[in-house]
């Protein structure tokens, strides 16, 4: 019974640094916001189709077009995808866009 005590009591010692234990190194930003100026956007149905072909990259997060400026915002992990690939997705979808600008 002691030794069952004793086991238990270096087993919960043993353990406890682990649960508190930080990152050794820094996450690196997992998301990216890039604004995007859309071309041929001539009606506001054209932003679902546009919306549509961004969320369908993989890594995007979050899309967001402006029919009145004629841009795009999209959050998106940069791991998974980057600029060259949103705007690839919406040319191909009838759209051109060029990067006005970019946030981390």
């Amino acid at each position: 019974m002691k030794a069952l005590l004793l086991f238990g009591l270096l087993f919960g010692l043993v353990s406890v640094p682990a649960v508190y234990a930080e990152p050794s190194s820094p996450m690196k930003s997992s998301r990216r916001t890039v604004l995007l100026n859309v071309q041929n956007m001539t009606c506001s149905m054209c932003k679902f189709t546009i919306k549509k072909a961004l969320s369908s990259v993989a890594g995007t997060e979050k899309v967001r077009v402006n029919f009145e400026d004629k841009t795009a915002t999209v959050t998106f992990n940069p791991q998974k995808t980057n600029n060259h690939a949103l705007i690839e997705a919406i040319t191909n979808a009838g759209y051109p866009a060029t990067v006005q600008s970019t946030k981390q």
